[in-house]
């Protein structure tokens, strides 16, 4: 079953949010790229969750569905799994890692917790 992150803030801009509720070091808020996620991702590594990042020439651009998807997975969410197909790679991680970080460690990411 795929679950989705809460609609209510961008995942992206609840990314910093979220570094600073893992007692990371500061993320910018105009952040981009892989590079500012790495910590995040290790987390999710060390919490026993499979991150995969798919980049698919086969989709084209403008289509319904985007041309990279982002998926978490692992024994550790017992069947559940979050998946995003976005435009860019940094929505699709974004998403899967907001819905997560959620699910797993009780972040808000309206931030009203």
């Amino acid at each position: 079953m795929s679950k989705k992150a809460n609609k209510g803030s961008t995942p992206q801009r609840a990314m910093p949010r979220l570094a600073r509720f893992l007692s990371l070091s500061p993320m910018p808020a105009d952040w981009k790229g892989v590079d500012e996620l790495m910590p995040i991702l290790e987390k999710l590594r060390a919490d026993g969750a499979v991150v995969m990042m798919k980049l698919d020439g086969e989709h084209a651009r403008g289509s319904s569905q985007g041309p990279y998807t982002a998926l978490i997975t692992g024994q550790v969410l017992a069947g559940e799994f979050f998946r995003s197909d976005q435009p860019t790679l940094e929505q699709a991680l974004a998403e899967v890692i907001v819905g997560y970080a959620n699910a797993r460690w009780g972040f808000d990411p309206d931030g009203s917790k």
